[in-house]
């Protein structure tokens, strides 16, 4: 088993975050703020994940929120030093939960304070829980702190499974509440009739189901294009851009959701779309050519 970093630095005290981290929402991100708050002096705040999460891998199905690289980009653009990863398989599984304290948290990862969620598990069939790790902790002489839920305004828990089927039923703004930011896709735009654009994307993300939508087309140095999407027959979507003078270039290219314009095929001209999208985009706020939560 060997351990993978992003960022490594020569640390001999970390504080760390447990967790799978999909979508690295609202309330990832309040164990990404314990982690750094508990940073140890002339040490490193690091988060420890795996490639996938481990339910889906038993699953043998993969519908995620992010893929592993926009987590890692949202690691560090939360101010997490370092990133720790392993691939999660067969070796995993059979680890038992104080052998994974010992071997990796201890050894290898040098953690001096863990910070986890209220419903962590670990180990060989989820044997391991937050009482589990502060009983290593007192053995092994690192910190525990557990993170409770974070709600919404109605007390709903805020997770990375809500927030798939949110995503799924095209609850855009419900998603981007619950993630803090609002749903991007990093895919290939390549040129298809007239002015429409193909954009495929990860088959293992989660994506909007039928319906139109407002997104923002992510260029460079600081800029953005608006344009309306809808799914494609395969992983992905189709998108025009709502200025017709605009120019896109092919290739990687970053597309934040915004707003589902209307769910069904009504079989309505594209100009509706556009009327409803133009109407729509004066009330999303800009930030270095990204669209943001104010």
């Amino acid at each position: 088993m060997r351990l993978k970093w992003v960022n490594k630095q020569n640390s001999t005290a970390r504080s760390i975050a447990l967790g799978t981290f999909d979508g690295v929402h609202r309330g990832h991100q309040k164990l990404l703020e314990e982690t750094i708050a508990r940073k140890p002096a002339n040490g490193t705040s690091c988060v420890f994940t795996f490639d996938i999460p481990p339910e889906q891998y038993f699953r043998d199905e993969l519908r995620l929120v992010s893929s592993f690289e926009r987590r890692v980009e949202l690691f560090r653009s939360f101010g997490i030093d370092e990133v720790v990863w392993l691939t999660f398989g067969p070796e995993l599984t059979s680890m038992e939960a104080e052998d994974f304290v010992q071997r990796v948290l201890v050894n290898e990862v040098r953690a001096t304070e863990v910070i986890c969620g209220y419903n962590y598990r670990f180990g060989s069939n989820r044997g391991g829980d937050s009482k589990c790790l502060e009983e290593q902790g007192r053995r092994f002489g690192f910190s525990v702190t557990v993170v409770p839920p974070v709600q919404d305004a109605n007390g709903q828990v805020i997770s990375s499974t809500v927030i798939r089927r949110l995503i799924r039923e095209g609850n855009i703004s419900q998603a981007a509440d619950f993630l803090g930011y609002y749903p991007m896709y990093r895919g290939v735009a390549e040129s298809s009739v007239s002015s429409v654009l193909t954009f495929d994307v990860n088959a293992n993300l989660v994506v909007p189901d039928l319906g139109t939508y407002l997104v923002w087309c992510v260029l460079p140095h600081n800029q953005g294009i608006p344009a309306i999407a809808w799914p494609s027959p395969k992983q992905g979507f189709e998108i025009a851009l709502l200025d017709s003078g605009a120019v896109l270039n092919t290739g990687l290219l970053d597309v934040q959701f915004l707003a589902r314009l209307r769910s069904d095929e009504s079989g309505e001209p594209i100009e509706t779309d556009v009327l409803r999208a133009q109407q729509l985009l004066p009330g999303f706020y800009l930030q270095d050519g990204r669209v943001v939560l104010e």
